[in-house]
């Protein structure tokens, strides 16, 4: 099972290990992670993971935020 994970920085070999780790209970399989560098996340986690995406990023917050106070 392959992890597209896209986050503003590098994350350490701690960061990837607890991931990881997060991936293989909540899924129980063994995960590949492909990390993707992307600053304009500017901070937090977006992880795809088959199907499913796991939204974790400041930058949605924003938008999200954006789009209530326009509503």
């Amino acid at each position: 099972m392959t992890a597209i994970v896209t986050t503003a920085g590098a994350l350490s070999e701690t960061q990837l290990d607890r991931l990881e780790k997060a991936l293989v209970a909540q899924y129980g399989k063994q995960v590949h992670m492909n990390v993707v560098i992307d600053p304009e996340v500017i901070g937090g986690l977006r992880v795809e993971i088959g199907d499913e995406i796991i939204e974790g990023t400041i930058s949605s917050r924003l938008d999200d935020a954006r789009r209530r106070l326009t509503s």
